[in-house]
């Protein structure tokens, strides 16, 4: 019998979005930002809850659960989560006279829901959809900014091309196997359009994540976009991605070796033979990931544009991920590490970005990090919190992000990758360069004449966020040192 009770948590949160949408025509402009993010919020919470009563089935050989995909839709939601405090002090501050940007939030994160349990293409492009046509509006939600304009027009031109490159290659997938399924075995004689096909769709997905080379898009949509959407962006829609593409690429080598279907991500995958045209696209995109990412990202002075690049550098770590325990030598894959670094990353991004949106106060469109300075001093627990994150980016203990880069250096010189690692080692010490810079500016003094004019930092706008950014801080440093949970 098809469990559907998987699906709850996607449920609750689509009910949340209709809520919020349906509301809000009916509230007052003045109280739009002081009801509706704490209506959805609720939602979000409930959903986050419900992950509780899932199991592991799957619903039509559409979707799938696991433990990962669990830790994952929670990490999801979370940063939702954050993403919604984040606007709410944002719009609630600039007086912004709609309230429909909850709900958008909402819609996109079922979406990005969908990508992590999708196990057949026609569901993962469902779940890209609802990802991206909300982020678009929110990406341009503010239409008298030239810059807004500029990155919606951006993402939505290449976002159209690159959904177009991923249906081709669905389409060819399933010349090539006679089924949309990612485990579905490929037909004799055509192996070469299954691997034109799956080819395409790695593009379209590497798009999604904001992988090199397919990052053009990312510095300036992120400029554009107001910071809470870009911590969203940054976290929910790389999560949606880089968890589909963990999929896909276990489905792609079951289907290589026409084993029986194998969905579960926390559980070894080896194959028979390797593909070396495969091992290579994987260690191009890190590399140039990792090596674009760290040395754009230090010559920046736009906080937005500095975290840009740290997405770009950490899709190159977790590619190297997609090569663990040992693909080049044994064929095996597991992705619990992936994971573990998704999860970390996302929590440690959205965090930061949701806390520097409350330290901008209403200049929320500043370009430098000298705006910045010294705005840690007149609030220094969001700031703390801000510290926190930025520290788990930077991979220094005793934040998660330390334990999840040790992993996944030390399981890449298990691998036969020693080079690699070395290489993403030390070019994790040219970013943590641009994030110990962000920490500095926020504590050191400022001058007299540019000192903080922000809004009191107990208005109404600012509860959400407080204890969103605090809960990200304490579970960055929780989820360090609980045991094992690096092994998933």
């Amino acid at each position: 019998m098809t469990n559907f009770i998987n699906l709850l948590p996607i449920a609750v949160v689509a009910l949340g979005a209709l809520v919020t949408l349906a509301s809000e025509p009916f509230i007052r402009d003045e109280n739009k930002h002081k009801i509706l993010p704490w209506v959805a919020s609720l939602f979000v919470v409930a959903a986050m809850a419900a992950f509780a009563l899932v199991n592991t089935d799957t619903i039509f050989n559409l979707f799938a659960m696991d433990p990962i995909r669990r830790l994952l839709g929670i990490a999801v939601l979370f940063c939702t989560f954050l993403g919604i405090s984040g606007l709410q002090w944002t719009l609630g501050h600039e007086k912004f006279k709609g309230g429909e940007s909850y709900g958008l939030m909402l819609l996109a994160a079922c979406g990005a829901l969908f990508m992590t349990q999708a196990i057949d293409f026609l569901s993962l492009f469902l779940g890209m959809e609802l990802a991206s046509f909300p982020v678009y509006a929110l990406v341009g939600i503010r239409r008298h900014q030239e810059n807004a304009g500029e990155g919606v027009f951006k993402y939505f031109v290449s976002g159209s091309i690159f959904s177009a490159l991923f249906l081709y290659g669905v389409a060819m997938i399933y010349g090539a196997t006679g089924s949309t399924s990612f485990f579905a075995p490929i037909l004799e004689g055509r192996g070469a359009i299954y691997g034109v096909g799956i080819l395409f769709v790695i593009f379209g997905l590497l798009f999604k994540a904001g992988a090199a080379p397919f990052h053009f898009w990312v510095a300036d949509v992120y400029t554009g976009a107001s910071v809470a959407v870009t911590g969203f962006m940054a976290a929910v829609v790389k999560v949606g991605a880089l968890a589909a593409l963990g999929s896909v690429w276990l489905g792609m080598l079951v289907a290589k070796a026409a084993s029986a279907p194998a969905w579960n991500l926390s559980e070894p995958v080896t194959v028979a033979s390797q593909s070396k045209a495969l091992y290579l696209v994987v260690v191009i995109v890190a590399l140039l990931s990792m090596v674009i990412g760290a040395f754009s990202g230090l010559a920046q002075k736009s906080i937005r544009r500095i975290l840009a690049f740290s997405a770009v550098m950490n899709a190159g770590f977790l590619a190297v991920a997609f090569l663990l325990p040992n693909y080049a030598g044994e064929g095996s894959v597991q992705l619990g590490p992936m994971a573990y670094f998704l999860v970390t990353y996302a929590i440690g991004s959205a965090g930061a970005l949701t806390g520097i949106a409350f330290l901008a106060g209403r200049d929320d469109q500043f370009e430098n990090l000298d705006d910045l300075r010294g705005r840690g001093r007149k609030r220094p627990f969001v700031a703390l919190g801000v510290v926190v994150c930025l520290a788990s980016l930077a991979g220094l203990p005793p934040a998660a992000g330390f334990l999840a880069k040790f992993v996944l250096f030390t399981g890449a010189f298990s691998a036969g990758l020693g080079w690699l690692a070395a290489a993403g080692f030390a070019l994790s010490l040219v970013a943590a360069v641009y994030y110990l810079r962000i920490a500095y500016v926020l504590f050191v003094k400022a001058p007299e004449e540019s000192e903080c004019k922000c809004c009191c930092s107990s208005a109404p706008f600012s509860y959400l966020l407080k204890f969103a950014v605090a809960v990200a801080a304490i579970a960055l440093v929780a989820v360090s040192v609980v045991p094992g949970v690096a092994l998933l």
